[in-house]
């Protein structure tokens, strides 16, 4: 596996991947949707949100979060711009924009591309690197090495010591949670420190296995997002003995002290992601021709004809046959964030908190307002330490 900058903090924990092939998969649907934002929001700063909204597919599942996003406090700058560190040399290169990571860069370079790099303006004086997230959290900005790789990069390429760094978590409610810090000439050096360690880790294990030595797996969570996964010998020996029918029983489970049940939940978490790489390729085979199945079935490829309204256009074409009727057939919805937009306009500056917070009362005196609950399995980062590598938003 090519070392990147989305790779860094995983290959950080586990060098010994970056000796193994990587097994290519298309674009997952989280890597496609965070593509389809950033676009969005490049295209919402050139053209206007309405406009941008209208070159999004109806049925992308990501336009509703597109729908929802506050752009009002996402600074300007260009979206998707690929660089390359070289660890040899100590210096940068810019790539291109949107090179949808076909990157063509040499052995010692380590290539990414940053979701948003904002030049200087009169109220920031330094460049701004900003990637986005989803709702899990990953290192925190002051230590993140993919953003800080970002960073790097540009402080070598326009000769710069201090960088703002910043990372987005983009809420599907619409809301942007920003987690926001500056590198220092010592904090850009320390990352730089990282990529070299990284680069020759892998180096060495790559000598290791060529020369038929065994390594050193580091199994955790982040094996899921690792693209060597299939290949990994500490993961598969696991999948094939789980699959044989040597997987731990239930009761053998609940007896299981608190930390072996820990690294058991990590391990089904990656042998989770492994099945699903393994279903991929499987999929890709049985469209062409099919498979046979143990059972004497078959596994056929079956077109289904899919059909979306053009909302506008059907609207009027029934209601010119239906009248009135239609009304009851119309779903309409409201989300939070209209609420917040619509608060706007009663209060200006700090004071927006204030009448938002009134305007959910009163919606709430007023019976509109339900409110609901429901738990979810999140990893939280561990105190003092680096955080785990989390879920991805956009690069590979």
């Amino acid at each position: 596996m090519k070392a990147s900058a989305s790779k860094l903090e995983l290959l950080e924990r586990c060098p010994a991947a970056g000796a193994l092939s990587a097994a290519w998969f298309e674009s997952t649907p989280d890597q496609i949707a965070g593509t389809g934002r950033h676009r969005f929001m490049q295209r919402a700063a050139e053209l206007g949100r309405d406009a941008a909204l209208v070159e999004i597919p109806a049925d992308a599942p990501w336009r509703a979060q597109c729908e929802a996003l506050v752009l009002d406090d996402v600074p300007a700058g260009d979206y998707e711009l690929a660089y390359a560190y070289d660890t040899a040399t100590d210096t940068a290169r810019f790539l291109g924009p949107w090179l949808d990571r076909a990157y063509d860069v040499s052995a010692t370079e380590v290539s990414g591309t940053a979701d948003l790099v904002c030049p200087p303006t009169a109220e920031r004086p330094r460049w701004l690197v900003v990637d986005f997230k989803g709702d899990d959290d990953v290192a925190p900005a002051t230590v993140n090495l993919q953003v800080g790789f970002y960073a790097l990069a540009v402080a070598r390429l326009y000769g710069v010591d201090e960088i703002d760094v910043a990372i987005g978590y983009l809420r599907h409610g619409g809301g942007i949670r920003w987690d926001r810090a500056t590198l220092g000439d010592f904090d850009i050096e320390a990352v730089a420190s990282r990529v070299r360690d990284v680069a020759s880790r892998i180096a060495t294990a790559r000598a290791a296995l060529t020369a038929g030595a065994g390594l050193d797996y580091a199994v955790g969570m982040h094996c899921r997002w690792c693209s060597s996964l299939t290949f990994c010998p500490a993961n598969t020996a696991t999948a094939r003995a789980w699959i044989a029918g040597d997987a731990p029983s239930t009761d053998a489970l609940a007896k299981l002290s608190d930390e072996d049940a820990g690294r058991a939940w990590a391990l089904s978490k990656a042998l989770e992601e492994q099945v699903e790489r393994v279903r991929a390729v499987l999929r890709e085979r049985a469209l062409v021709r099919g498979l046979p199945l143990p059972d004497g079935e078959r596994l056929v490829p079956v077109e289904t004809a899919t059909r979306t309204l053009v909302f506008a256009r059907a609207e009027a074409a029934l209601r010119a046959r239906f009248g009135d009727q239609v009304d009851a057939f119309i779903e309409r919805s409201l989300t939070n964030e209209a609420v917040t937009k619509l608060a706007k306009q009663l209060a200006a500056g700090k004071g927006q908190k204030k009448a938002l917070d009134g305007l959910w009362s009163e919606l709430e005196g007023a019976g509109a307002v339900k409110r609901g609950a429901f738990v979810q399995l999140r990893v939280k980062k561990p105190k003092g330490g680096a955080a785990p590598v989390d879920a991805q938003d956009g690069e590979s």
